[in-house]
Order: C-alpha cells, then sequence, then structure tokens
C-alpha cells in the first residue's frame, strides 16, 4: 500500500507535455489509373457461423464493370474474405481484365495471399487457388483498403451473407 501511496504521489509531480500532430488523411474510393480496373472484395460472417462475400469491379471513370453477391456456408469472417478475394478475382479473369487492382480491407488477408505460409486445409486450397490466378499473364497489384473505402464491397458481402438465410 506505501508503494502505491508513493507511485500516486510521485505521478503527479511529473509534469509532460505531448504534442500531438494529426495528419488528415482521405478515405474514400478512389479511381485506378486508366486502362486497370479496381476490385473491391469484402467477406461476412453472421452471428450463427453463416458467411458470404461481395465484390465489385469498376473502371477509371468509376463505372460499374460488374459485381456480386454469394452466400458461402459455414466459416468465419477470415474465410469470407479469402472467398470474396477468389471470386473477384475469378470474374475479373472471366471479363478478360488484364490489369487490376485488388483492394482487401484485411492486412492479415493481404499478408496470407502474399507470403508462403501453412494454415488450415481450407484456408490452404483458397490461397493456392488465389495464388495462382495472381501469378496468370495479367497485373495484379494488391492494395489494402480502409473499411471506409471499401463501403459497397461490405454491402454486397452482407448481401451474400442473408442468402444464406432462411
Amino acid at each position: 500500500m506505501i508503494r502505491t501511496r508513493e507511485y500516486l504521489i510521485a505521478d503527479k509531480s511529473i509534469k509532460v507535455d505531448v504534442v500531438r500532430t494529426r495528419e488528415v488523411t482521405h478515405i474514400g474510393w478512389k479511381p485506378p489509373p486508366s486502362d486497370w480496373i479496381k476490385l473491391n472484395t469484402d467477406g461476412s460472417c453472421s452471428n450463427d457461423g453463416k458467411i458470404g462475400c461481395g465484390g465489385i469491379l469498376r473502371g477509371s471513370e468509376g463505372e460499374w464493370l460488374g459485381g456480386f453477391a454469394k452466400f458461402i456456408g459455414k466459416g468465419n469472417a477470415y474465410i469470407a474474405k479469402l472467398w470474396g478475394v477468389l471470386e473477384v478475382l475469378l470474374l475479373a479473369r472471366r471479363l478478360n481484365f488484364k490489369a487490376v487492382e485488388l483492394h482487401v480491407d484485411s492486412l492479415v488477408v493481404i499478408k496470407t495471399i502474399s507470403e508462403d505460409g501453412r494454415g488450415s486445409r481450407i484456408r490452404s486450397v483458397l490461397v493456392k487457388k488465389i495464388r495462382q490466378l495472381i501469378q496468370l499473364d495479367w497485373e495484379v497489384v494488391v492494395h489494402h483498403a480502409y473499411r471506409e473505402s471499401n463501403k459497397c464491397a461490405d454491402a454486397l458481402a452482407n448481401i451474400g451473407c442473408a442468402m444464406g438465410v432462411g
């Protein structure tokens, strides 16, 4: 008890000046460069473990080029996000796009698809398919997207998740 009192007394006698600087960052959807398309994707998980994913493809003028919402089954948000990446890449590939920016709001998913690693069998199969797609004859650049700039994909993922209700 004495040490606690000493700490509190000492703590009050210490004065620390903290200078905080804030950097303002615009967070919102930004178009890709000319001749590129932007893919935004997300996954969703309900309280009972049902998962879905969604994604959107847009051009350099912000125009809608495609999109989807898909119910997957049971799982977690991480698996749902991986499914979203796979599905949006498959759609972009089917539509014959050659230069794509892939935007995902999960740094863990980005790290997973960018690095070698081990994991569950389901995850390993998904990641293997994603990596194989990325290695094909097209340009794929992966970026982190803030949640605020990924709202359309989030809404589509929620719709996909809700498709399994009932």
